[in-house]
């Protein structure tokens, strides 16, 4: 009877174990109803390894967040400067299984160009006049980019497959508008203006037609769809180190390249404005695998 009692009591205890083990094993996953902020890890692992190689130039740390989808299409990187170099990532999760997932970058900026030049009128009326007018140009760079889709996840304890899916979208556009301070007329056809040129787009064409607006290199817009397969290990409860690869397919169109411009006409003895084409719109359809977010990701459940 005894052993029976005690065998009784080491099942029970066993079966106790057991499943406070199983409890706390469910705390390292996420659950229904958590929600997520993921990191790209890679920077600080850099970091960390420049501080102990005698790297002199590790100042700072920089892309801490996701890297946006765009960062592997040429297209939206290189001397540009249109798209963000960090996005910020996040999850909900419906169910302990099904999440919904987001990777969004955005950047929107104003560059402002003030100059002092000469003001032609003063100096008509009066050769030793020092007058001055004002020339503005503003520069308006702007990019995003933004997946959002779901998760499904795999596995019980502490590592877990991950299967995603979204629809991917992004644009950029560059363009630049001038106001000078000295208006053409009939009589000053070639006015004075501070600003000599626009990257490699002169201010005044062999015409000597005055540019008011250039778009840069046009805008760029993206749309698709991607998949993905990954793992992620929960080194602690409700954080995890993950990897994943995506193929993705997606369509890029550009907009047409143009100019505007003031001038004076000979045949019509007006000051006229016009739009000149630089280069016509263009297509193209990406298929490939990528990582989208990072290529090692912490993210950090609550």
């Amino acid at each position: 009877m005894k052993r029976i009692i005690l065998l009784i009591a080491a099942l029970t205890s066993f079966a106790g174990i057991s499943a406070q083990e199983q409890k706390e094993e469910k705390r390292y996953l996420p659950e229904e109803g958590d929600w997520a902020l993921g990191i790209d890890v890679v920077p600080v692992l850099r970091y960390i390894g420049n501080a102990f190689n005698g790297n002199t130039s590790n100042e700072y740390i920089n892309s801490l967040g996701g890297e946006p989808f765009v960062n592997s299409n040429e297209r939206f990187v290189g001397n540009r400067g249109l798209m963000p170099d960090v996005s910020i990532q996040g999850k909900y999760m419906l169910t302990d299984e099904w999440g919904l997932r987001a990777n969004v970058g955005l950047m929107f900026r104003s560059i402002y160009d003030n100059r002092y030049v000469t003001d032609d009128r003063a100096l008509l009326d009066n050769p030793l006049s020092e007058d001055k007018v004002v020339d503005k140009a503003r520069n308006r760079k702007n990019g995003m980019s933004m997946m959002l889709g779901g998760e499904y996840r795999k596995g019980k304890r502490r590592v877990q497959g991950v299967f995603g899916f979204g629809l991917l979208f992004a644009f950029q556009n560059d363009n630049t508008t001038y106001s000078y301070g000295n208006k053409m007329t009939t009589i000053n056809q070639t006015p004075s203006t501070a600003f000599s040129n626009s990257g490699s787009v002169a201010i005044y064409d062999s015409n000597n037609y005055r540019l008011l607006k250039t778009n840069g290199s046009g805008s760029d817009f993206y749309a698709g769809i991607t998949g993905s397969a990954g793992i992620e290990w929960f080194v602690a409860p409700k954080i995890s180190l993950g990897a994943e690869v995506n193929l993705s397919m997606y369509y890029i169109f550009g907009n047409k390249d143009y100019t505007e411009r003031e001038g004076y006409n000979p045949s019509t003895g007006k000051i006229e404005t016009r739009t000149d084409l630089v280069a016509p719109n263009y297509r193209e359809l990406y298929i490939g695998t990528e990582s989208l977010g990072g290529s090692l990701n912490m993210t950090f459940y609550f």
